[in-house]
C-alpha cells in the first residue's frame, strides 16, 4: 500500500515508495548518498527520505523560509535528482512557478547545474511561461535558451506551441539564431503564425527572407495558408511606391499600436507580416506563387474566415484568384454566401459586370449563389463517410455468415444465421431512412453564431436571402437544383427548425415582458386616482396641485401609464402574429424593439413618480434617509438597464442597422480594385 505522506507530492514528480527510488544506497551514486543522510532541523530529526519530501512541496508553493534551513544543513539536497528524468528542486520550482524559491535556490547552484535533467528547469520556465523565472535563470547561465530538451525542442519553440507571447517575445531577444538548425527556424515561424505571435514571427522572417520565401514558394510550411484563416486588418497599401517603406515605416508604428486595443494591434501586426511574406514572395518567383495560390485554395480558405484583410492582398496582384473554384465549383463570392461572411460578399458591388457571370453559374449539386444562401450551415454527417459506414456494415454482414450455412446437416445453424442477417439488413434500412434527419444537424459558421436569439437568427438569414435574391436575374430565382428544390424551397426546408425555435423564443420573450408592462400599468393607473396630499374637500382639487414637484409626479405617472400600455399593445401583437418567414424580416423585431424602449420608458418614468411623490412627502424632513431612498430609486433602472441592454441592441442592430451590412457602402474602395483589368 502506498504511503500516505506520497499522496502529498506534486505529480511534476514521480511517487516515491521505497528508498530505491532515491538512490542505490551503495555509495556509488555522490549525488543521491544524502536519502541515507540523518539531519537535524530547529531540533528535530529528518531521515533524508522525508527532508526531500518537505523540500519538494517547499519547492511547489514557493516557500523558501522552510527550505533554508534543510538545505543549510545538507547543501547536497540542492542538486538531488529524482526519477529517471533527473528532475531536481529546481525544475519543480520552475514549472510551479515558484519564482522566490528560485531566485534563492539558484544562488547555491554552480553555472553548469542549471543544465541538469532530460529538459533543463529553463525549459519547463518557457512552459510555464513566467519570464521573471526564466530571467533570473538565464542571469545565472547565458546559455539555457539555446539548449534542447527531450523531443530536440528550444525553449522558444515550446513557448510558442503552448502559446505564451510574453515568454516567446523574451527569449527572441536572447536566443542564438545563428546555432539554429534549419528545420527549427522554419517550424518556429509556422508555429508564431499560428499562435498569434506576428511581431515575433515578422523578425524570424527577417532573419533569412529568401530561404522562407523560398521555402513557402516550394510548399514546405504553409504560412500563408494559416494567415488566410486569421484576422487580418484591411490592408490599403497597394501602390508599389509605397511597400518600399512597409519595412521601414511599419515597424515603427508597431510601437504606437501597444496604445491600441489589442485585438487591433493583433490585426495590424498580421497586416504587416503578410505584406512582408507576400511581397518577398512576389519577388521570388510570381508564377510559382499564383500556382500554389491555386492549389492551395487560400482565397477560399480566407473567404470562409472572413479574412477581408487577405483577400484584398492576394487579389490585388493576382485579380484572377475572384474568379476561381474550388473542388464544388464555388468562388470566394459563394463561399461568402455560404458562410455569411458580409464584408467578403460587400466586394460584389465593386467588381462590376464581371459578378454576372458566376451569379446564374451552378455547383456541382445544381445550385446557384441564391441556392447557398437557402442553405444553413453545413450537415455534420458528409455521403462520404456514411457511404463507408454503409459499406463496413455491409462486409459485417457477409463475414457474419458460417462457411457452411448451406449444408442441409446445419439447417438450424443456417436458419439463425439468416435470422440475424434480417436483422441487420433492417439496421441497414433504418440508418438509411433517418440518414436524412442526422444530415439536418449543422454546423454553424461563426458570424451566424454572433447573433443572439433564435428569431433574430432568422431575421438576419432572411435578410442574405433577400440581398442576394436582388442580385440575380428571375430565371435564377426559379431554378432548380439537383434535388428539384428552387432557391425559396430550399430555404424553407432548411429552415422550419430556426423559424419554430424563432417563433417560441419570440413569444417567451414577449410574455415575460408583457407581464411586467401589465404590472407597471395596473400600478400607476392606481397612483394617479391617490395622489400624494389628498385632495380638497370643497372642490376635489389636489391640495399640491402648484407644486413643482405634484406636476413632476403627474406628468412621469401618465407617461409611465400610457408607454406600458404601448408596451402592452406591441406585446400582444407578438403574440398573434401569425410568424411567417418574412414577418422575422422587419415586424416583429420592429415590434419587439418598441416594445423593449416602452417598458424601459414605463420602468424610469413610474421611478420617477415614485421620487417626486417621495420628496413632496418629506420635503420637510432634515434627515438622511429621504436622501438615501430617493438615490436608490436609481438602482432599478440601471439594473433593469444593465441586463436587458444586451437584447435591446441586438433586436435594434438586427432590425435597422443590419440592413446595411450587405450594402456598398460598408466597405471602402480598395486601390486594388482599380487596378483590376477585369473589373467594370
Amino acid at each position: 500500500m502506498e504511503s500516505e505522506s506520497s499522496h502529498e507530492i506534486e505529480p511534476v514528480f514521480q511517487d516515491f515508495e521505497d528508498d530505491e527510488q532515491f538512490g542505490s544506497g551503495d555509495g556509488s551514486d555522490v549525488e543521491n548518498q544524502p536519502v541515507n543522510t540523518v539531519i537535524f532541523v530547529n531540533d528535530r530529526k529528518l531521515d533524508g527520505k522525508t527532508a526531500l519530501r518537505i523540500l519538494q512541496r517547499a519547492a511547489l508553493y514557493d516557500n523558501w523560509k522552510i527550505a533554508e534551513p534543510i538545505l543549510n544543513k545538507e547543501p547536497r539536497f540542492v542538486n538531488f535528482e529524482f526519477g529517471e528524468t533527473s528532475e531536481t528542486l529546481l525544475h519543480a520550482a520552475a514549472l510551479a512557478k515558484s519564482s522566490g524559491f528560485v531566485r534563492e535556490i539558484i544562488k547555491l547552484m554552480k553555472v553548469g547545474d542549471l543544465e541538469k535533467g532530460v529538459n533543463t528547469a529553463f525549459m519547463l520556465a518557457a512552459l510555464a511561461g513566467h519570464v521573471e523565472i526564466a530571467k533570473a535563470m538565464r542571469e545565472k547561465n547565458k546559455n539555457l535558451p539555446n539548449i534542447c530538451g527531450k523531443e530536440g525542442d528550444l525553449p522558444i519553440s515550446v513557448a510558442a506551441q503552448v502559446g505564451h507571447k510574453a515568454m516567446v517575445s523574451y527569449l527572441y531577444e536572447v536566443t542564438d539564431f545563428d546555432v539554429i538548425q534549419q528545420q527549427e527556424l522554419l517550424y518556429l515561424l509556422e508555429i508564431t503564425i499560428q499562435n498569434e505571435m506576428y511581431e515575433v514571427a515578422l523578425n524570424i522572417f527577417n532573419k533569412d527572407r529568401k530561404l522562407f520565401a523560398t521555402k513557402i514558394l516550394q510548399g514546405n510550411i504553409n504560412v500563408l495558408h494559416t494567415l488566410s484563416q486569421k484576422s487580418i486588418a484591411i490592408s490599403n497599401t497597394s501602390s508599389p511606391v509605397w511597400r518600399k517603406f512597409i519595412s521601414v515605416g511599419r515597424r515603427q508604428s508597431i510601437s504606437l499600436l501597444k496604445l491600441l486595443p489589442e485585438r487591433y494591434v493583433v490585426e495590424k501586426q498580421a497586416e504587416t507580416l503578410l505584406e512582408e511574406l507576400w511581397v518577398e514572395c512576389l519577388r521570388r518567383g510570381r508564377d510559382k506563387l499564383l500556382d500554389l495560390a491555386l492549389k492551395e485554395n487560400w482565397v477560399h480558405s480566407a473567404a470562409k474566415a472572413g479574412n477581408l484583410g487577405f483577400l484584398l492582398v492576394v487579389t490585388r496582384d493576382f485579380p484572377v484568384l475572384m474568379w476561381t473554384n474550388d473542388d464544388k465549383r464555388h468562388t470566394i463570392l459563394h463561399v461568402a454566401v455560404l458562410y455569411r461572411e458580409e464584408k467578403v460578399f460587400s466586394l460584389i458591388h465593386r467588381i462590376g459586370g464581371m459578378k454576372n457571370i458566376f451569379l446564374v453559374d451552378f455547383d456541382n449539386d445544381g445550385n446557384n449563389i441564391l441556392h447557398l444562401a437557402g442553405k444553413l450551415g453545413e450537415p455534420i454527417f458528409s455521403k462520404q463517410k456514411s457511404s463507408g459506414q454503409m459499406e463496413a456494415l455491409k462486409n459485417k454482414l457477409v463475414q457474419s455468415v458460417p462457411p457452411n450455412a448451406d449444408n442441409n446437416n446445419n439447417n438450424a445453424v443456417f436458419v439463425e444465421s439468416l435470422q440475424q442477417l434480417f436483422q441487420e439488413i433492417e439496421i441497414i434500412r433504418h440508418i438509411t431512412e433517418t440518414q436524412s434527419v442526422k444530415a439536418e444537424e449543422k454546423i454553424m459558421p461563426p458570424s451566424f453564431l454572433r447573433v443572439s436569439g433564435a428569431a433574430l437568427q432568422m431575421q438576419r438569414e432572411i435578410l442574405w436571402f433577400k440581398e442576394v435574391e436582388k442580385l440575380i436575374p428571375p430565371s435564377g430565382r426559379k431554378r432548380r437544383n439537383k434535388d428539384g428544390k428552387t432557391p425559396r424551397e430550399l430555404f424553407t426546408e432548411e429552415h422550419k427548425i430556426l423559424l419554430k425555435d424563432g417563433e417560441k423564443w419570440m413569444k417567451d420573450t414577449a410574455n415575460s415582458c408583457m407581464i411586467a408592462a401589465t404590472l407597471i400599468a395596473t400600478m400607476v393607473f392606481a397612483a394617479g386616482f391617490t395622489v400624494p396630499g389628498g385632495n380638497k374637500d370643497d372642490n376635489g382639487f389636489p391640495i399640491w396641485l402648484k407644486l413643482n414637484g405634484f406636476r413632476i409626479f403627474v406628468i412621469s405617472d401618465a407617461v409611465a401609464l400610457f408607454s406600458s400600455i404601448v408596451s402592452i399593445i406591441m406585446f400582444l401583437s407578438i403574440l398573434t402574429s401569425r410568424y411567417a418567414e418574412d414577418d422575422f424580416l422587419v415586424s416583429l423585431p420592429a415590434k419587439l424593439f418598441f416594445g423593449l424602449t416602452a417598458l424601459f420608458v414605463s420602468i424610469v418614468s413610474m421611478l420617477v413618480a415614485f421620487t417626486a411623490t417621495f420628496v413632496l412627502i418629506y420635503r420637510k424632513h432634515t434627515g438622511w434617509e429621504p436622501k438615501v431612498i430617493v438615490a436608490c430609486a436609481g438602482v432599478p433602472v440601471a439594473l433593469f438597464g444593465c441586463l436587458q441592454y444586451k437584447l435591446w441592441f441586438d433586436v435594434a442592430k438586427s432590425t435597422y442597422w443590419s440592413k446595411f451590412l450587405l450594402r456598398s457602402g460598408k466597405l471602402k474602395r480598395q486601390n486594388h480594385l482599380h487596378n483590376c483589368n477585369v473589373c467594370a
